[in-house]
């Protein structure tokens, strides 16, 4: 039997397949908001953590920083759904660009993941160009 693509016990951050199209039709068949994060003009963390606000309509009182993006990532409560899908396209830029903060770009997103997991919700990440994350399968 063919293991579901989407269930909260998946919930993490990989890397965006190859077959990314049919993955996503896959996600948006099953129910899911897919969110694309074009992070192709950010070079800087405001301009990337302006990119998540943008895409995922944060409230306007967002604070524009680590533990404001982990607090809207797991709330979420203005964008209900039954599992969320974040693209974050274009990000071999802005990875160079924030460097050293990457890790912590990544440790926000993996600890939505985890939260959502905890509460049953599907909650994946995939990003373009980043090498360092488990492969999608």
């Amino acid at each position: 039997m063919k293991r579901a693509l989407l269930t909260a016990d998946r919930s993490g951050v990989y890397q965006t397949p190859a077959d990314w199209s049919s993955v996503r039709e896959h996600f948006t068949g099953s129910g899911a908001d897919c969110f694309d994060i074009d992070l192709a003009g950010a070079r800087t963390k405001e301009q990337l953590l302006d990119a998540f606000a943008t895409s995922l309509s944060f409230p306007s009182t967002f604070g524009r920083n680590w533990d404001a993006l982990a607090d809207a990532l797991q709330d979420l409560s203005w964008k209900p759904a039954t599992a969320y899908v974040l693209h974050l396209q274009h990000a071999t830029p802005v990875r160079r660009a924030v460097g050293a903060q990457w890790p912590t770009l990544l440790e926000v997103l993996s600890a939505s993941a985890m939260y959502w997991k905890r509460r049953g919700t599907p909650f994946i990440v995939v990003i373009d160009g980043a090498p360092e994350l488990p492969q999608w399968t």
